[in-house]
């Protein structure tokens, strides 16, 4: 009987000792899948965060070259990104230091968003900058042709010659039927205009988008200063006539012009310059801008568009 109490005991002990190796060897199993996990998540998101770094560290080089006026804080990101790139490829990851670096790829995309924002804000004022400029060299380019054209004015005011006003007679048997008022050195140009805003003058009718007429006004002493009305026709070579198209009528005669033009005259020498917007010309020729007050015709003048 108590020999088969010892073998009982036995056979106990040696069962949990295969309870406790079974248990050991679960445990140790289940611990290496999980370490082997941890390090492939680990090495996933640090390669992720090496990504957003290169990601963000092309876009400053783009930066870069577009905006020399920052380039000091753009080196400073830079040289920071290839610091926190060269720890992360040296040092073992664990969830701390991941933490570290992801709080730190938070900060770097944060001051690359605010330098966007910079470039962006420099670019608009460039842009805005430009414009402004393009535009005043324009008004500097009128104003010197009127000045010009005032010039030549005064200089030509107290000596109106026949050759003048026979030029005039010949170019319509309407010109010139109001003594009281005379124009000249009348012009018509052909612009395009650019993206920017830019207007620059051209001779090709596929390019053009406004045609541009410009005038002097000699006093005339039959006529009293105030407000008077010219009114312009863009004459295409088919005799088309471009713009509004209005109509006025003077004595029972209809005028259709391209664009009115109201001045205050002060019986003095006077440049005028006005444009009307055309789309779509399409036709290659002599363009002819006419200059009316009422009903006269004081001037005629041809242009060419290839």
């Amino acid at each position: 009987m108590s020999a088969q109490k010892k073998q009982l005991g036995q056979k106990i002990i040696l069962g949990v000792l295969l309870l406790c190796i079974a248990a050991l060897t679960g445990f140790s199993y289940f611990n290496y899948v999980e370490s082997e996990e941890k390090v492939t998540f680990l090495e996933n998101a640090k390669g992720m965060i090496v990504e957003d770094l290169e990601s963000i560290q092309n876009d400053l080089n783009e930066l870069a070259k577009e905006n020399d006026s920052h380039i000091k804080e753009i080196d400073y990101s830079r040289k920071r990104i290839a610091m926190l790139m060269d720890s992360i490829e040296l040092l073992e990851v664990d969830y701390q230091i991941l933490g570290r670096y992801r709080r730190e790829l938070a900060e770097i995309r944060k001051e690359n968003k605010e330098l966007h924002k910079i470039t962006d804000s420099i670019k608009k004022q460039n842009f805005l900058l430009s414009r402004e400029i393009d535009s005043t060299k324009l008004r500097y380019i009128e104003l010197e042709r009127y000045s010009n054209a005032l010039k030549s004015a005064n200089e030509n005011l107290t000596q109106f010659t026949d050759s003048l006003i026979n030029e005039n007679i010949a170019l319509s048997m309407q010109i010139d039927k109001n003594p009281a008022l005379k124009v000249s050195n009348l012009a018509g140009f052909a612009y395009k205009v650019r993206s920017n805003g830019k207007v620059i003058e051209t001779n090709r009718v596929s390019k053009t988008e406004r045609l541009r007429a410009c005038f002097n006004v000699a006093p005339g002493t039959l006529l009293k200063p105030g407000e008077k009305e010219f009114y312009i026709q863009f004459i295409d070579p088919n005799n088309n006539i471009l713009g509004s198209r209005s109509a006025v009528s003077f004595n029972n005669k209809k005028l259709i012009y391209s664009k009115k033009i109201v001045i205050d005259y002060e019986n003095k020498p006077l440049g005028i310059c006005d444009y009307i917007i055309v789309n779509n010309l399409g036709m290659e020729g002599d363009y002819r801008v006419n200059v009316f007050y009422e009903e006269n015709l004081l001037a005629s003048s041809v242009f060419k568009l290839k």
